[in-house]
């Protein structure tokens, strides 16, 4: 499948069976969304490679358990903690190198940064250089009442950033902000590194992909090709947006089909 799946879908399944179960699924590309911090233990990893070798899975990006402190570790006042937080997702680097990932994704601060906008971008590129030396690099995700859900401050971190800025496009938390896709995708344009999909109908705002949905994903890979993106595209849902694992798998034939007729 050109389609991946995050484990996330599966929560809350332990994350090495959520990462089996995209693989026998068929997937062929999966994001692995970590949940607890003994998940980062090298022995784990080892079973996680494992599970990717046998399979011959390949694992797009990383999500760290604790993005929800982000904002408090990195992106605050207190420099110090932006020292030890950067030696905690230095684990995180150093699985993604073993895993092949070549992104971690970041949710970054909630709501209004603490600090001005050039540290914040600072602080960006230095974890983003440390997460470089291990082997991969960070990516900042749109997120609903993050600061990062404003096309305009992701557009002013590529502008900051130039070429060392990367962006993770999210369907799903668009949606939630009340903000078209479309707006990132010119805002940011070929920063667009990964993208996590998802539909929605007049009862729920993220379900799997099919024709029954709302979205225009034609509308949205076409606006993706114009923009060069070479990235993966993932499902990503949460247990409680379908009743059959198989919707996962249709979800991806479903958008694959779509992608063909764009290509």
């Amino acid at each position: 499948m050109k389609i991946g799946a995050s484990s996330a879908c599966f929560y809350p399944l332990e994350t090495e069976k959520a990462l089996l179960k995209i693989a026998r699924l068929g997937f062929t590309d999966a994001e692995i969304f970590f949940n607890s911090r003994c998940e980062l233990e090298r022995s784990f990893i080892n079973e996680l490679k494992a599970i990717r070798d046998f399979y011959g899975i390949n694992i797009t990006s990383l999500h760290p358990y604790c993005s929800f402190s982000e904002g408090y570790n990195f992106f605050s006042r207190y420099e110090r903690r932006f020292h030890d937080g950067a030696q905690e997702y230095k684990k995180l680097f150093e699985a993604a190198a073993i895993l092949g990932a070549p992104y971690i994704v970041l949710h970054g601060s909630r709501h209004k940064s603490d600090i001005p906008m050039e540290l914040y971008a600072e602080r960006y590129n230095a974890l983003n250089e440390l997460a470089i030396s291990c082997g991969c690099m960070i990516a900042h995700e749109n997120v609903v009442n993050y600061i990062s859900e404003s096309p305009q401050f992701m557009r002013d971190m590529k502008n900051l950033l130039g070429d060392s800025f990367r962006a993770v496009l999210d369907v799903k938390q668009a949606r939630r902000t009340g903000i078209d896709p479309q707006e990132f995708i010119s805002a940011l344009d070929s920063s667009i590194v990964h993208v996590h999909l998802s539909d929605y109908n007049a009862k729920c705002d993220c379900i799997p992909p099919d024709k029954k949905g709302f979205f225009d994903f034609e509308a949205l890979f076409t606006s993706l090709k114009a923009a060069d993106y070479e990235g993966k595209y993932i499902v990503e849902l949460y247990s409680d947006n379908f009743s059959d694992e198989a919707e996962i798998s249709a979800s991806a034939k479903y958008l694959e089909d779509i992608l063909n007729k764009i290509r």
